[in-house]
């Protein structure tokens, strides 16, 4: 068996699962968790979330503002709130999971440093016990593909999508992660459960240019020429109906930094960028308002047009079989 079919073997989807819902994602793209509280049922999950939860704690580190030790209880914290409802957590940011996923891992692995977090939590009558797994949106969705094609009310026959999974998925806890960093494949494989044609680029696996410390140090000297990079390839290799993603930080650099580029004269791409819990709402015939396309800063108004053109094209040529 192949590791990714026994990383997929080993996800446990259950009736009811918690959802973390990410803090980029929570304040600048809502149709995320707004897309997933609806797509959720639909592949028979109870969502559940609380007003409890806080942030990850992964800015913090990422930025060097505070020490891995510093954040952990916050981490066991959010975990907990999960563990107390006796769910697994499902995440939504590719930060999230790689940060709750590595310290979860290494608060299991080290007694010593669990013993510390849990007397800090006692303060707050909280107690880390490890026993929650933690999932990527995209593992739990990838594991009910074949649902998914069942539950298609809007297929997305006549589309093209480029993807980007971004660094930390990727590349940031390998323990978990059920891919090929080098050669990713499954949500490709997701796109076309849903009828879409996935596009190549050659930029596919470089970074998007929002890695935390570069986006807030070194934004003008480092982050945009990535972004720039990544862009260019997109619109002259891909030339796609949107790009998909699995993480708010993404695409937030993707997505609001084309104005930028467009404001300096530098290049117009014009290339909507969503979430692929917002695609899967799509193709499942989620209410329009619940996906939040409006909150984009590239719109989606020619994207939904030809989207409903392929979709009544399609209905004729099934209606006349």
């Amino acid at each position: 068996m192949m590791p990714r079919e026994k990383r997929v073997d080993e996800i446990q989807v259950s009736d009811k699962m918690y959802l973390f819902r990410p803090c980029v994602g929570s304040n600048k793209y809502p149709g995320i968790i707004s897309s997933a509280l609806e797509v959720f049922p639909k592949l028979g999950i109870e969502p559940v979330t609380s007003e409890e939860q806080t942030c990850c704690g992964g800015f913090l580190t990422f930025t060097n503002v505070a020490k891995p030790t510093s954040t952990m209880p916050a981490v066991a914290r959010n975990i907990d709130i999960a563990e107390e409802k006796d769910l697994d957590i499902v995440t939504f940011c590719n930060g999230c999971y790689t940060f709750l996923s590595e310290f979860s891992h290494f608060m299991n692995e080290k007694p010593e440093v669990k013993n510390v977090v849990n007397r800090i939590l006692s303060m707050v009558d909280r107690d880390y016990e490890g026993k929650s797994s933690i999932y990527h949106a995209l593992e739990i969705l990838y594991k009910l593909k074949d649902r998914i094609n069942d539950e298609v009310e809007k297929p997305l026959e006549g589309m093209k999508f480029a993807t980007h999974y971004g660094c930390h998925y990727l590349n940031g806890f390998k323990n978990t992660a059920i891919d090929d960093p080098h050669m990713p494949t499954v949500m490709e494989e997701l796109i076309e459960t849903m009828g879409g044609e996935v596009v190549n680029y050659s930029e596919n696996r470089t970074c998007c240019g929002t890695g935390l410390t570069q986006i807030i140090t070194n934004k003008e000297e480092v982050a945009l020429p990535h972004t720039k990079q990544k862009l260019d390839s997109l619109k002259d290799e891909a030339d796609p109906d949107a790009v998909i993603v699995v993480c708010p930080y993404c695409q937030s650099q993707l997505d609001r930094m084309q104005h930028k580029f467009d404001y300096r004269d530098i290049r117009e791409y014009d290339i909507p960028v969503m979430h692929l819990v917002q695609l899967v709402g799509l193709a499942l015939g989620v209410e329009m308002k619940k996906l939040g396309l409006e909150a984009h800063a590239i719109g989606f108004d020619d994207f939904l047009e030809k989207f409903e053109r392929e979709s009544e094209g399609e209905k004729e040529v099934k209606e006349s079989e």
